[in-house]
């Protein structure tokens, strides 16, 4: 009954991928001139929708919330009440559904207030400074580049990122707003983006790669939206290549480029749309069949030279786009033959963890000596060595007295 909540949510990321995706076609066309007397409302209408939509699942999933807890109320006056019992179970599914709820409502907010300043800038572009229409932006990148750096909750990957992100905005506001053309050219702020693109897409093939060797155990539908975010990733390159003038193709080769864009620019937002709602989906059928408490992973045991210590074995990593995936570190064998067979991918391979083997104590190498019992009747003699000699120094005779 708990994830009533979250189940509404669940739909959100499906609503946004069809208006951003009309909405990416229309302003591919409306920059590529063949739709060059299309105006900005409706360009902009899809994705206004989409976030009204968003809106509506926000209400639904506020209304299961409420008739969740009066529910519990009342189940918790019962004399044969089990909310004790039952609590323990559906805070975590509650607190999971809230907590994605909130996120996803600030995010959508954040971008909403972006794309109001952004269509006010298209309309009128004395109006406001493309400074002011980032700052929504501006907020939401400062905020993550200070988690990964004074918080380091994130990886330095992804606080670069984010670096990068806020790079492009200084420029592209430093070449419109204070028109230093000449110092800032038009590609050198498209490397960048490529560069964040490129980033992305080999995050997204480590993934899908450590997958296929058996590093991170992936549920199908996170290796479905691997592929997905992959493919977009890739496109998105080519289409932002085309869009800044970067890619030319031969003359020999007679295509139309701007239509190029055009097709490609709603599919590269859709693939990354329906990605990210299976990986929505996925987490709602493991929360459903699993619960939402975390699960303890217990720790290897490794025989070292100063005694046994624990280390990292199986466990669960928190990544962006596939939400909790699973991990074991590769055996020495699948190591072994990555470095062999795979000689293209070997300086891939190390960044896979392994199992460490257990290292060998010197002590336990040496030869074990059968001692004596000291209740048998058999004389036993302790010898010393000086100089190279062996000499007894005592014996002993011992015998059982039966009384």
């Amino acid at each position: 009954a708990a994830l009533t909540v979250f189940h509404p949510l669940t739909f959100c990321w499906l609503i946004l991928t069809v208006g951003f995706s009309i909405a990416a076609g229309l302003g591919a066309a409306r920059w590529t001139n063949k739709l060059s007397s299309l105006p900005y409302w409706a360009i902009f209408l899809p994705i206004w929708l989409s976030h009204g939509g968003i809106l509506i699942m926000h209400i639904k999933s506020a209304m299961a919330l409420s008739k969740f807890i009066h529910e519990a109320n009342e189940n918790r006056q019962r004399p044969d009440s089990t909310d004790h019992l039952d609590r323990v179970e559906y805070l975590a599914l509650l607190q999971r559904s809230i907590k994605f709820g909130v996120k996803t409502g600030v995010l959508c907010f954040i971008v909403f207030i972006f794309e109001v300043l952004l269509y006010i800038r298209l309309c009128n572009s004395s109006a406001i400074t493309l400074a002011q229409v980032y700052i929504p932006v501006w907020i939401l990148t400062v905020i993550y580049i200070l988690n990964g750096i004074v918080c380091k909750s994130q990886h330095l990957l992804q606080s670069l990122v984010w670096v990068l992100l806020f790079a492009v905005m200084l420029l592209s506001v430093i070449r419109v707003d204070y028109q230093l053309t000449g110092i800032v050219p038009a590609s050198f702020i498209i490397a960048l983006i490529i560069a964040i693109l490129v980033i992305v897409t080999g995050v997204l093939i480590y993934v899908v790669y450590g997958h296929q060797i058996g590093y991170f155990l992936l549920t199908e539908s996170q290796l479905t939206a691997g592929v997905l975010y992959s493919i977009s990733s890739m496109l998105a390159i080519v289409v932002v290549a085309i869009m800044g003038g970067a890619l030319h193709l031969p003359e020999i080769i007679q295509l139309d480029l701007f239509m190029i864009t055009i097709f490609l620019a709603p599919f590269v937002v859709a693939l990354a749309g329906l990605g990210a709602y299976f990986v929505t989906r996925d987490e709602f059928d493991r929360l459903l069949r699993y619960g939402g408490q975390s699960s303890n992973t217990p720790m290897r045991l490794r025989l070292e030279a100063n005694g046994w210590n624990s280390v990292v074995g199986n466990g669960v990593a928190q990544i962006p786009m596939f939400g909790d995936v699973k991990y074991k570190p590769l055996d020495s064998a699948m190591k072994e033959m990555l470095s062999i067979d795979l000689f293209w991918l070997c300086c891939c391979s190390h960044f896979y963890s392994a199992e460490v083997e257990d290292e060998v104590n010197p002590y336990y190498g040496r030869p074990v000596v059968d001692y004596q019992s000291p209740t048998s009747n058999t004389p036993m003699s302790a010898t010393t060595q000086w100089g190279g000699t062996e000499e007894a120094i005592a014996d002993i005779s011992l015998s059982h007295r039966h009384r």
